[in-house]
C-alpha cells in the first residue's frame, strides 16, 4: 500500500502553568494560562519537522463568557520549509466583538498536480512559494435584541503577497500564479453551540464572501463559502458533530486560492493541492468522546470533491477518508485540545494530520 503525506509523530508533551486543572477551572484560582505544544514529526512532503506552538490564554470576563487566546506556531522541515503563524483568538465586550485573527509567514516547497477533481498523483511540477498573509474576520451581534444573540454579522478582511518559483516538472504551471492579493468581505453567521472549541449541541452557519479587487491587488475574484455544522450528545460521553461545505470561486483566481480540500480541517490527511478547482463541496461526521485525564478519541468519516461549476461538480465522483484521532487537552477548561488524525483516502493512501482545535 503506498504512503502519502503519513506523519509519525515521536514526541507530543504539553507543558502547561498547572499540572492538574479541574474541570471547572474557569474558577478565577484555577485559571491556566499558557500552554507549549514541542513537536517532532514526519512526513513524505516535509520529510523530518522541528517546531513549537505556543498558547496564551486571557482570563475571561465571567463562566458564561470565552477566554481569549493567543496562538504562535513555527516550524521547519528537512526540506528547507519554514512556516510562522500568530493567531489571536478575542472576545471582547462580554463575547459581542469576536475577532480570529491570522497573521503568517510561509516559505515552502510544494507540488502542483494540476487543476481537477482526479489528478495523477505521480505526475506535478514542484514551486518555491514564499507567502505574507493578514487575514481579520471581525464579528459581532451589538445592536440584536438578547433573542437573537446567537445571531452574529461583520466584515472580513485578508491582504496577501504571494511570490512563487515553478521548476522542471511533467504539468505546465497555472497561468496565474504568485502576486498581491487584497479582499474585503462580509460574513453572516448563526451559532447556538455551547462551547466553540468542542461542542456538545447546537448547530452553526456561516455565510460569507470576499470580493478581490485588482485595482489595490493584483487580482479581481469573488470568494464565496456556506459552512453548515451540527452537534448533540449521544451516550456514554460521546457527542457526534456533522459538517457540509462548499466553496466557490469565481472570475481571474491564482491557482492556490482555488477551492480546496486543504487536508487540515476537510478532508484530513490529504496533501494540501492536490485537488484544486473553481468550487469544491465536503460531508464530514465525528464521534467524540473524552476518555482519561486530558486524553480523548474521535472516529470520523469525510468526503469529498472538485469542479469548475455546480453542474459539474455535484456530477464529479466523490473522495472518501475513514479514521480516527486522539486528542490531547492543552487547556481543559477551554476544552482546547492537541489532535492527530490518522486516515485512510480513497482505500488506498494513508494520511494524518496534526494541528490544534477541531477540524469542524
Amino acid at each position: 500500500m503506498p504512503f502519502h503525506n503519513f506523519w509519525f509523530v515521536l514526541l507530543l508533551l504539553s507543558l502547561e502553568t498547572y499540572a492538574d486543572v479541574l474541570d471547572s477551572a474557569k474558577k478565577k484560582s484555577d485559571f491556566q494560562r499558557f500552554a507549549a505544544l514541542p513537536i517532532v514529526a514526519y512526513s513524505e512532503e516535509t520529510k523530518w519537522q522541528y517546531g513549537a506552538m505556543i498558547l496564551l490564554f486571557t482570563r475571561p470576563d465571567s463562566l458564561q463568557t470565552e477566554s481569549s487566546a493567543l496562538d504562535f506556531a513555527a516550524y521547519g522541515t528537512q526540506n528547507n520549509q519554514f512556516q510562522m503563524q500568530i493567531s489571536p483568538d478575542l472576545y471582547l465586550f462580554q463575547n459581542r466583538i469576536h475577532m480570529d485573527m491570522d497573521f503568517v509567514y510561509w516559505n515552502w516547497v510544494a507540488h502542483f498536480y494540476g487543476i481537477g477533481n482526479s489528478p495523477d498523483r505521480n505526475r506535478y511540477t514542484t514551486y518555491d512559494m514564499t507567502r505574507y498573509s493578514i487575514q481579520v474576520p471581525i464579528e459581532t451581534n451589538w445592536g440584536l435584541p438578547p433573542l437573537l444573540s446567537f445571531l452574529r454579522y461583520g466584515l472580513w478582511a485578508h491582504w496577501e503577497r504571494n511570490r512563487v518559483t515553478f521548476r522542471e516538472g511533467d504539468i505546465n504551471p497555472p497561468e496565474l500564479q504568485g502576486k498581491d492579493r487584497f479582499g474585503l468581505g462580509y460574513r453572516l453567521s448563526l451559532d447556538t453551540r455551547n462551547h466553540p472549541n468542542w461542542p456538545m449541541h447546537g448547530f452553526y452557519l456561516l455565510w460569507k464572501q470576499m470580493f478581490y479587487n485588482d485595482v489595490i491587488g493584483d487580482y479581481d475574484f469573488l470568494s464565496q463559502t456556506l459552512d453548515c455544522r451540527a452537534y448533540t450528545y449521544l451516550f456514554w460521553r460521546t457527542s457526534i458533530a456533522l459538517g457540509a461545505l462548499w466553496d466557490m470561486r469565481q472570475g481571474d483566481v491564482p491557482f492556490d486560492a482555488l477551492a480546496t480540500l486543504d487536508g487540515v480541517k476537510r478532508f484530513r490527511g490529504v496533501e494540501r493541492g492536490l485537488f484544486y478547482d473553481k468550487q469544491m463541496f465536503s460531508l464530514q461526521t465525528e464521534l467524540r468522546r473524552p476518555l482519561f485525564w486530558r486524553f480523548g478519541g474521535t472516529i470520523f468519516y469525510e468526503a469529498g470533491k472538485v469542479g469548475p461549476y455546480f453542474g459539474k461538480l455535484m456530477r464529479n465522483e466523490w473522495h472518501h477518508a475513514v479514521g480516527f484521532g486522539g486528542r490531547l487537552a492543552l487547556n481543559r477548561s477551554e476544552t482546547l485540545n492537541a489532535r492527530g488524525d490518522l486516515s485512510l483516502i480513497d482505500g488506498q493512501y494513508i494520511g494524518m494530520t496534526i494541528y490544534i482545535r477541531e477540524a469542524f
